[in-house]
Protein backbone atom coordinates (compact mmCIF):
# COMPACT_ATOMS: atom_id res chain seq x y z
CA UNK A 1 0.00 0.00 0.00
CA UNK A 2 1.45 3.23 -0.81
CA UNK A 3 2.51 5.81 1.70
CA UNK A 4 0.05 8.96 2.05
CA UNK A 5 2.71 11.95 1.24
CA UNK A 6 2.44 14.82 3.60
CA UNK A 7 2.45 18.14 1.99
CA UNK A 8 3.55 22.15 2.70
CA UNK A 9 1.84 25.40 1.25
CA UNK A 10 3.95 25.62 -1.25
CA UNK A 11 3.16 22.12 -2.55
CA UNK A 12 0.02 22.92 -2.22
CA UNK A 13 0.15 25.84 -4.94
CA UNK A 14 2.42 23.62 -7.26
CA UNK A 15 -0.15 20.84 -7.22
CA UNK A 16 -2.55 23.01 -8.38
CA UNK A 17 -0.50 24.03 -11.16
CA UNK A 18 0.68 20.89 -12.16
CA UNK A 19 -2.11 18.71 -11.42
CA UNK A 20 -4.98 19.86 -14.05
CA UNK A 21 -6.35 16.30 -13.62
CA UNK A 22 -6.43 15.52 -9.78
CA UNK A 23 -8.48 16.75 -7.25
CA UNK A 24 -8.16 19.36 -4.29
CA UNK A 25 -10.61 17.55 -1.59
CA UNK A 26 -12.07 19.88 1.58
CA UNK A 27 -13.17 17.72 4.10
CA UNK A 28 -14.54 19.70 6.53
CA UNK A 29 -18.65 19.81 6.81
CA UNK A 30 -20.30 21.38 3.64
CA UNK A 31 -21.94 24.40 5.48
CA UNK A 32 -18.14 25.30 6.60
CA UNK A 33 -16.87 24.56 2.74
CA UNK A 34 -19.49 26.82 1.42
CA UNK A 35 -18.08 29.77 4.15
CA UNK A 36 -14.41 29.43 3.28
CA UNK A 37 -12.37 27.32 1.16
CA UNK A 38 -9.61 27.31 -1.28
CA UNK A 39 -10.21 28.09 -4.41
CA UNK A 40 -10.43 24.97 -7.03
CA UNK A 41 -11.87 22.74 -3.99
CA UNK A 42 -14.40 20.53 -3.97
CA UNK A 43 -16.65 19.79 -0.63
CA UNK A 44 -16.84 15.85 0.39
CA UNK A 45 -17.41 15.71 4.25
CA UNK A 46 -15.57 13.38 6.28
CA UNK A 47 -17.89 12.96 8.83
CA UNK A 48 -20.98 11.82 6.11
CA UNK A 49 -21.36 7.80 6.14
CA UNK A 50 -21.39 8.14 2.73
CA UNK A 51 -18.11 10.25 2.63
CA UNK A 52 -16.41 7.46 0.16
CA UNK A 53 -19.55 6.99 -1.66
CA UNK A 54 -19.39 10.54 -2.50
CA UNK A 55 -15.53 10.33 -3.53
CA UNK A 56 -16.21 7.36 -5.69
CA UNK A 57 -18.90 9.22 -7.55
CA UNK A 58 -16.56 12.75 -7.95
CA UNK A 59 -13.46 10.48 -8.56
CA UNK A 60 -14.25 7.40 -10.19
CA UNK A 61 -10.37 6.65 -11.37
CA UNK A 62 -8.41 5.16 -8.45
CA UNK A 63 -5.23 6.52 -10.24
CA UNK A 64 -6.33 10.11 -10.23
CA UNK A 65 -3.88 12.72 -7.76
CA UNK A 66 -6.04 13.68 -4.45
CA UNK A 67 -4.61 16.22 -2.38
CA UNK A 68 -7.11 16.47 0.88
CA UNK A 69 -7.36 19.26 3.55
CA UNK A 70 -9.22 20.09 6.76
CA UNK A 71 -9.43 22.36 9.68
CA UNK A 72 -5.63 21.90 10.58
CA UNK A 73 -4.42 20.89 14.05
CA UNK A 74 -7.53 18.22 13.70
CA UNK A 75 -7.53 14.55 12.32
CA UNK A 76 -10.27 15.09 9.70
CA UNK A 77 -7.98 14.94 6.87
CA UNK A 78 -5.64 12.11 8.10
CA UNK A 79 -9.10 10.02 8.78
CA UNK A 80 -10.09 11.13 5.24
CA UNK A 81 -6.78 10.39 3.63
CA UNK A 82 -6.77 6.51 5.56
CA UNK A 83 -10.64 5.63 4.44
CA UNK A 84 -9.72 6.64 0.82
CA UNK A 85 -6.53 4.49 0.95
CA UNK A 86 -8.93 1.15 1.84
CA UNK A 87 -11.38 2.07 -0.89
CA UNK A 88 -8.07 1.74 -3.07
CA UNK A 89 -7.28 5.32 -3.80
CA UNK A 90 -3.01 5.07 -4.91
CA UNK A 91 -2.21 8.89 -4.94
CA UNK A 92 -2.71 10.53 -1.90
CA UNK A 93 -1.29 13.79 -0.57
CA UNK A 94 -2.32 15.18 2.87
CA UNK A 95 -1.88 19.10 3.77
CA UNK A 96 -2.09 18.85 7.36
CA UNK A 97 -2.41 22.67 7.71
CA UNK A 98 -5.34 22.83 6.50
CA UNK A 99 -7.20 25.92 6.20
CA UNK A 100 -5.44 27.59 9.34
CA UNK A 101 -2.29 27.68 7.76
CA UNK A 102 -3.69 28.84 4.38
CA UNK A 103 -5.58 31.55 6.05
CA UNK A 104 -2.61 32.73 8.10
CA UNK A 105 -0.31 32.67 5.28
CA UNK A 106 -2.27 35.06 3.64
CA UNK A 107 -3.48 33.13 0.65
CA UNK A 108 -6.97 33.73 -1.13
CA UNK A 109 -10.26 32.19 -0.16
CA UNK A 110 -13.61 31.54 -1.44
CA UNK A 111 -17.01 31.30 -0.11
CA UNK A 112 -19.35 33.62 1.42
CA UNK A 113 -17.94 34.15 4.62
CA UNK A 114 -14.24 34.52 3.77
CA UNK A 115 -13.65 37.11 6.25
CA UNK A 116 -16.12 36.03 9.67
CA UNK A 117 -13.46 34.68 12.00
CA UNK A 118 -13.06 30.97 12.13
CA UNK A 119 -14.74 29.59 15.44
CA UNK A 120 -14.30 26.31 16.86
CA UNK A 121 -17.74 24.68 18.31
CA UNK A 122 -16.91 25.81 22.25
CA UNK A 123 -19.03 24.66 25.06
CA UNK A 124 -19.22 28.11 26.52
CA UNK A 125 -22.91 29.49 27.30
CA UNK A 126 -24.43 32.68 26.10
CA UNK A 127 -26.76 33.88 28.62
CA UNK A 128 -26.55 34.78 32.47
CA UNK A 129 -30.28 33.03 33.64
CA UNK A 130 -32.04 29.88 32.41
CA UNK A 131 -34.98 28.57 33.22
CA UNK A 132 -36.02 24.87 33.22
CA UNK A 133 -38.60 23.40 30.69
CA UNK A 134 -40.20 21.09 32.82
CA UNK A 135 -42.22 19.25 30.16
CA UNK A 136 -39.33 18.36 28.51
CA UNK A 137 -36.79 17.69 30.74
CA UNK A 138 -36.11 14.02 32.67
CA UNK A 139 -34.27 11.69 34.74
CA UNK A 140 -33.36 8.17 33.76
CA UNK A 141 -33.12 5.24 36.46
CA UNK A 142 -32.01 1.87 36.39
CA UNK A 143 -31.40 -0.85 39.33
CA UNK A 144 -31.42 -4.13 39.43
CA UNK A 145 -30.88 -7.41 42.19
CA UNK A 146 -29.62 -10.52 41.53
CA UNK A 147 -32.66 -11.63 39.32
CA UNK A 148 -34.21 -8.71 37.77
CA UNK A 149 -33.73 -5.16 36.63
CA UNK A 150 -35.95 -2.06 35.98
CA UNK A 151 -35.57 1.04 34.45
CA UNK A 152 -37.54 3.87 34.21
CA UNK A 153 -38.07 8.16 34.85
CA UNK A 154 -38.59 10.80 37.12
CA UNK A 155 -40.36 13.90 36.27
CA UNK A 156 -38.47 17.22 37.09
CA UNK A 157 -40.67 19.85 38.27
CA UNK A 158 -38.77 23.19 38.07
CA UNK A 159 -35.31 24.58 38.23
CA UNK A 160 -32.52 27.12 37.19
CA UNK A 161 -29.78 27.80 36.15
CA UNK A 162 -27.67 31.48 36.88
CA UNK A 163 -24.02 32.60 36.00
CA UNK A 164 -23.79 36.26 38.41
CA UNK A 165 -20.51 36.44 36.54
CA UNK A 166 -21.43 36.13 33.00
CA UNK A 167 -22.16 32.81 30.93
CA UNK A 168 -18.21 31.97 31.13
CA UNK A 169 -18.18 32.03 34.76
CA UNK A 170 -19.42 30.03 37.29
CA UNK A 171 -22.71 29.09 37.70
CA UNK A 172 -25.75 28.08 40.10
CA UNK A 173 -28.68 26.90 40.69
CA UNK A 174 -31.26 24.60 41.49
CA UNK A 175 -33.57 21.03 40.75
CA UNK A 176 -37.08 20.15 41.77
CA UNK A 177 -37.47 16.15 41.33
CA UNK A 178 -41.03 15.43 41.73
CA UNK A 179 -41.14 12.19 43.07
CA UNK A 180 -44.94 11.54 42.59
CA UNK A 181 -43.78 11.04 39.02
CA UNK A 182 -41.65 7.90 39.09
CA UNK A 183 -42.21 5.62 35.89
CA UNK A 184 -40.67 2.30 35.07
CA UNK A 185 -40.59 1.58 31.22
CA UNK A 186 -39.90 -1.81 31.23
CA UNK A 187 -43.23 -2.84 33.14
CA UNK A 188 -45.16 -0.82 30.97
CA UNK A 189 -47.39 -3.58 29.56
CA UNK A 190 -46.79 -5.36 32.87
CA UNK A 191 -49.59 -6.09 35.46
CA UNK A 192 -47.06 -5.84 38.13
CA UNK A 193 -46.20 -2.09 36.67
CA UNK A 194 -48.67 -0.44 39.53
CA UNK A 195 -47.47 -2.75 42.08
CA UNK A 196 -43.58 -1.75 42.11
CA UNK A 197 -44.39 1.88 41.90
CA UNK A 198 -46.51 1.19 44.65
CA UNK A 199 -43.74 -0.20 45.84
CA UNK A 200 -41.09 2.80 45.11
CA UNK A 201 -43.33 5.25 46.98
CA UNK A 202 -43.52 3.15 50.15
CA UNK A 203 -41.69 3.79 53.17
CA UNK A 204 -40.17 0.96 52.08
CA UNK A 205 -37.83 3.60 49.01
CA UNK A 206 -38.57 7.09 49.12
CA UNK A 207 -41.59 7.62 51.72
CA UNK A 208 -43.15 9.52 48.67
CA UNK A 209 -46.31 10.98 50.89
CA UNK A 210 -43.99 12.49 53.57
CA UNK A 211 -41.44 13.54 51.05
CA UNK A 212 -42.65 14.47 47.80
CA UNK A 213 -40.34 16.36 46.32
CA UNK A 214 -36.44 16.05 46.30
CA UNK A 215 -34.11 18.53 45.91
CA UNK A 216 -30.43 19.39 44.40
CA UNK A 217 -29.49 22.85 45.14
CA UNK A 218 -26.30 23.49 42.60
CA UNK A 219 -23.86 25.18 44.51
CA UNK A 220 -20.97 25.40 41.94
CA UNK A 221 -21.08 24.91 38.16
CA UNK A 222 -17.50 25.42 37.30
CA UNK A 223 -16.03 25.17 33.78
CA UNK A 224 -13.68 22.77 32.87
CA UNK A 225 -10.23 24.05 31.27
CA UNK A 226 -9.77 22.75 28.12
CA UNK A 227 -13.17 21.02 27.91
CA UNK A 228 -14.83 20.33 24.07
CA UNK A 229 -18.33 20.63 22.92
CA UNK A 230 -18.46 16.80 22.81
CA UNK A 231 -17.34 16.26 26.49
CA UNK A 232 -17.80 17.22 30.24
CA UNK A 233 -17.24 20.70 29.85
CA UNK A 234 -19.01 21.71 33.59
CA UNK A 235 -17.64 20.28 37.24
CA UNK A 236 -21.40 19.98 38.93
CA UNK A 237 -21.06 20.38 42.81
CA UNK A 238 -24.55 20.58 45.18
CA UNK A 239 -26.30 19.33 48.21
CA UNK A 240 -28.59 16.91 47.45
CA UNK A 241 -31.57 16.23 49.53
CA UNK A 242 -33.97 13.07 49.70
CA UNK A 243 -35.87 11.86 52.47
CA UNK A 244 -35.05 13.58 55.41
CA UNK A 245 -30.89 13.28 54.51
CA UNK A 246 -29.40 16.17 52.57
CA UNK A 247 -25.47 15.31 51.10
CA UNK A 248 -23.03 16.57 48.80
CA UNK A 249 -22.67 15.40 45.94
CA UNK A 250 -20.90 16.33 41.95
CA UNK A 251 -20.18 14.85 38.71
CA UNK A 252 -19.12 16.38 35.19
CA UNK A 253 -21.73 17.73 32.90
CA UNK A 254 -22.43 18.61 29.49
CA UNK A 255 -24.15 21.77 28.81
CA UNK A 256 -24.78 22.72 25.01
CA UNK A 257 -26.34 25.75 23.30
CA UNK A 258 -29.20 24.93 21.37
CA UNK A 259 -31.48 27.39 18.86
CA UNK A 260 -33.84 29.98 20.34
CA UNK A 261 -31.79 30.64 23.25
CA UNK A 262 -32.16 27.32 24.58
CA UNK A 263 -29.65 24.93 26.37
CA UNK A 264 -29.20 21.34 27.38
CA UNK A 265 -27.92 19.70 30.53
CA UNK A 266 -27.03 16.09 30.46
CA UNK A 267 -24.86 14.11 33.26
CA UNK A 268 -24.87 10.63 34.73
CA UNK A 269 -23.66 9.38 37.57
CA UNK A 270 -23.72 6.16 40.18
CA UNK A 271 -26.05 6.88 42.82
CA UNK A 272 -25.54 5.17 46.36
CA UNK A 273 -29.08 5.68 47.46
CA UNK A 274 -28.03 4.25 51.19
CA UNK A 275 -25.74 6.95 52.11
CA UNK A 276 -29.63 9.13 51.49
CA UNK A 277 -31.25 6.49 54.01
CA UNK A 278 -32.93 4.12 51.16
CA UNK A 279 -32.27 1.06 52.63
CA UNK A 280 -34.51 -1.57 51.55
CA UNK A 281 -32.88 -4.53 50.09
CA UNK A 282 -29.59 -3.43 51.06
CA UNK A 283 -27.06 -5.90 52.59
CA UNK A 284 -25.15 -2.82 54.66
CA UNK A 285 -27.93 -3.68 56.86
CA UNK A 286 -29.66 -6.43 56.23
CA UNK A 287 -28.42 -10.17 56.10
CA UNK A 288 -30.72 -12.43 54.73
CA UNK A 289 -32.53 -11.03 51.63
CA UNK A 290 -33.17 -13.66 49.71
CA UNK A 291 -34.94 -12.83 46.58
CA UNK A 292 -35.25 -9.06 48.10
CA UNK A 293 -32.02 -8.14 47.55
CA UNK A 294 -31.61 -5.10 45.87
CA UNK A 295 -28.03 -3.59 44.77
CA UNK A 296 -27.04 0.15 46.64
CA UNK A 297 -26.23 1.49 43.41
CA UNK A 298 -28.73 3.54 41.05
CA UNK A 299 -27.44 4.59 38.29
CA UNK A 300 -28.57 8.08 37.12
CA UNK A 301 -28.79 9.90 33.42
CA UNK A 302 -30.22 13.33 33.61
CA UNK A 303 -31.38 15.18 30.66
CA UNK A 304 -32.26 18.91 31.30
CA UNK A 305 -33.96 21.59 29.20
CA UNK A 306 -33.65 25.44 29.67
CA UNK A 307 -34.93 28.57 28.25
CA UNK A 308 -32.85 31.46 28.61
CA UNK A 309 -33.86 34.77 30.28
CA UNK A 310 -32.71 37.17 27.82
CA UNK A 311 -34.26 40.10 29.34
Amino acid sequence: MQQIRTVSIGEVQMFLQNHPEGFLIDVLPSEFHARRHIPGSSGVCVFETAFQEKMRALVPDMDAPLLLYGAGGSWDSTVAAEKLQREGYRDISLFAGGLEAWREAGLPLEGDGVDSPVQDDIPLLKFKEYMLIPERSFIQWACHNNIHSHDGTLSVRGGELRFPHGPQGEGKGFLTVDMNGIACRDLAQDEMLSVLIAHLKSLDFFDVMAYPTAHLDILSLMPITGASVTGRAHRLQGRLSVLRTERAIECDAELRNLPDGELSMFCQLVWDRTLWGVRYGSARFYRILGMHSVDDNIGLSVRLFFRSQKG
